[in-house]
């Protein structure tokens, strides 16, 4: 059985140390990386999506905490609270969204925190997946095809965004950025949460009504071939815009038939997406772009905007109805051509 992987988070290196020393005596745990601040925390959970997070609890007294908590829940990835200064005082261990809270002191053995991650992690008995019930299916437009790209905050986005779309939904493919192997992780995560089926982008799978084709941590940029079908092409090359997937590459690749695209640019860091989705929307493409309210990190939304490539902003909430919207071959269309 793989270990159970562990990020710590605490801004302390002698409760890093502490955890370390403790944790070590177990071969089913595995700490995978230790940070010091909420965005290095944040960034490295989306990365390598570890199986539970070892917190301070210094960092729930931030505003940006309720990001971390949604992430974790989008993710699936345990949090265990480390309340007080590990070493020096009485601590307190919890789970989100568990109504009971452990007390520990500081003398706390090996063996009851390794109890206390394995509780953390293992599913009640009537689990189910977060997976949307409804066999919902909408009058979908033929020709229409949906671009995203994501970066730092992209999975929680991804998953909100994916919820809203129907089991028939447009041909739909996603660059997100995150850490190398990663591809099949989150794949099964949103085909959890969206009524579509989420396959991993790879070489000769077809865009076809009812996918989502993902291409997160995968060896290479993904493009299209455009023929008669429209299929994915994994070409290994060099990183594009700082990213390899590059979300640019994925949007300068469907430029051909950029009047049947509708392209979303989503919470991240950087400027990746923003040439691309400014080609696409020079090409006929409609253009949504992530708000600053709503994103994590207004980095490459807000680039794309200042340069005007986002047709429209959009909190995070508002697109995934929009695009079904967009998408439908009911509604009228020009009434849906709403730009800032």
């Amino acid at each position: 059985m793989a270990p159970i992987r562990i990020v710590v988070a605490t801004p302390s290196v002698i409760e890093q140390v502490r955890l370390e020393r403790l944790l070590s005596a177990h071969a089913d745990l595995e700490i995978i990386a230790q940070v010091r601040d909420l965005s290095a925390a944040y960034s490295k959970i989306e990365e390598t999506l570890p199986n539970v997070v070892l917190m301070s609890s210094i960092f729930a007294q931030t505003a940006e905490y309720p990001c971390m908590v949604s992430l974790f829940r989008a993710v699936e990835t345990a949090q265990i609270l480390i309340c007080g200064t590990f070493l020096q005082e009485d601590a307190a261990v919890s789970k989100v969204g568990a109504t009971q809270l452990a007390s520990v002191t500081t003398q706390m053995a090996s063996a009851q925190i390794h109890q206390t991650i394995l509780s953390a992690i293992t599913p009640k008995a009537d689990y189910t997946p977060i997976r949307p019930s409804f066999g919902l299916k909408m009058s979908i437009a033929e020709d229409k095809v949906v671009l995203i790209g994501a970066s730092t905050g992209g999975i929680d986005a991804l998953t909100t965004i994916l919820s809203a779309f129907p089991a028939n939904c447009p041909p739909t493919a996603i660059v997100q950025h995150t850490g190398r192997n990663f591809s099949e992780t989150l794949v099964r995560l949103l085909n959890n949460r969206c009524a579509a089926e989420v396959v991993m982008a790879q070489t000769g799978v077809v865009m076809q009504p009812g996918r989502i084709c993902l291409a997160g941590g995968i060896d290479g940029h993904l493009r299209f071939d455009i023929g008669a079908k429209i299929t994915c092409v994994v070409q290994p090359g060099p990183e594009v815009s700082g990213h390899a997937p590059s979300i640019d590459e994925m949007f300068a690749s469907a430029v051909p038939i950029a009047k049947n695209v509708i392209a979303v640019l989503l919470t991240g860091m950087g400027r990746d997406g923003a040439l691309g989705l400014q080609s696409l929307r020079a090409a006929g493409a409609q253009t949504i772009g992530q708000d600053e309210a709503s994103s994590v990190v207004y980095g490459m939304p807000r680039v794309a905007f200042e340069i005007g490539a986002v047709q429209t902003q959009m909190a995070l909430d508002k697109i995934g109805p929009e695009l079904m919207a967009r998408c439908s071959d009911v509604l009228p269309r020009r009434a849906l051509l709403r730009s800032t």
